[in-house]
């Protein structure tokens, strides 16, 4: 997230900043905020602070709400950040590219980790200062920096072999799709969604696939040019894709008992689906952003600088506006309102002060 949207001049591709990237990150930075307001108060224990919601069909369709983002949104900041570490990498050589990620990354998972962590548990019972330490929404720093070292292997491994400029083709969607189903559809067999890697703090581990392949789609993205050289028709077949699976193979998931994992067919179509939509719905976005919001102006420009400011102190105001709410007597529907309305710019508005703080800017 805190990488550079500029591309350089070493490819075939235009050097100037590339702002739906940054608006798409905003947008997807709202997500966040929003999937963990839905958290508090959808009656799954998935947040610091949780309220039984006060109507079963609204609990309902707030859970609906949170497998719907998280079957995409997470895989598409690990895009982004593949897309632009090449870039990151070429202009600063290896040594200090890990340098500057352990810098970006390493000290705020760290200072979440064993502070922030535990003073947003303050108040549970959770027991002891070692039950509290953890990475909570930072696990998405940890994974990232494992990604960068890794890169940054394979790069030397390589010796910075370069691919030829090349069109995606739908056939090859397809083809990834079909793989990244089956891959998650095994690993869920031994991991069901909704278990936690406890010693990492790790909450969504049965999509590990997809955010792996993502991030590494990213970066040959940005070798092959796919950033700014796909095209509108096969946005709109990423499109077409994501409904067509969520007609199709949500249904079939969704009926056939659980979807879990525990290799079940039910899990089968739900990782087709889940693929499948996760895919289509950020290809599609990708080419609507370029076509729609290539530029920028103070407002939008404000909001992407701070945005990964934003994800990483969101979650005391989000779990700050539960307690407030939790003392009046108000519908659940009412409550997500409210918070949403509120929480959502004041973690932009927030974050511009933050970033002031001595020796924050450096690093957010």
């Amino acid at each position: 997230m805190p990488h550079n949207t500029t591309l350089p001049s070493r490819t075939s591709l235009p050097t100037a900043r590339v702002w739906f990237v940054d608006d798409l990150r905003v947008l997807l930075i709202s997500l966040v905020i929003l999937h963990h307001i839905a958290c508090i108060y959808s009656g799954l224990p998935a947040w610091y602070y949780t309220e039984p919601p006060t109507s079963g069909a609204v609990g309902l369709g707030l859970s609906v709400f949170l497998l719907l983002n998280q079957a995409w949104f997470m895989g598409a900041f690990f895009l982004l950040s593949g897309l632009f570490t090449p870039a990151s990498y070429d202009r600063k050589g290896p040594r200090a590219f890990l340098r500057d990620r352990l810098i970006r990354l390493g000290i705020p998972l760290l200072v979440f980790y064993f502070v922030l962590n535990p003073i947003l548990y303050l108040g549970t019972d959770h027991g002891s200062y070692l039950h509290t330490i953890g990475s909570g929404p930072l696990w998405f720093v940890l994974a990232l920096l494992v990604l960068d070292a890794s890169y940054v292997a394979f790069r030397h491994v390589t010796r910075s072999r370069n691919p030829s400029l090349r069109p995606l083709t739908f056939r090859g969607v397809i083809a990834f799709v079909v793989v990244l189903a089956v891959v998650t559809y095994a690993l869920r067999i031994v991991i069901p969604m909704g278990f936690t890697v406890q010693v990492i703090d790790f909450p969504t581990a049965d999509y590990l696939p997809q955010y792996v392949s993502f991030f590494v789609v990213g970066t040959v993205a940005y070798r092959r040019g796919w950033l700014q050289t796909t095209s509108a028709r096969m946005g709109k077949a990423g499109l077409g894709l994501a409904v067509g699976a969520t007609l199709v193979f949500l249904p079939l998931a969704v009926g056939g008992g659980t979807f879990a994992g525990h290799g079940t067919l039910s899990s089968l179509f739900y990782a087709l689906w889940d693929s499948s939509f996760a895919v289509g719905l950020v290809l599609w976005l990708l080419v609507f952003f370029r076509r729609r919001f290539n530029t920028q102006g103070p407002l939008r420009r404000y909001l992407s600088g701070h945005a990964f400011t934003v994800y990483v102190i969101h979650a005391f105001l989000v779990t700050a506006a539960g307690h407030l709410l939790g003392v009046l007597a108000l519908p659940t529907l009412a409550k997500v309102a409210i918070a949403a309305v509120v929480v959502l710019p004041a973690c932009f508005l927030l974050a511009g002060p933050v970033r002031r703080l001595p020796g924050v800017r450096r690093v957010l």
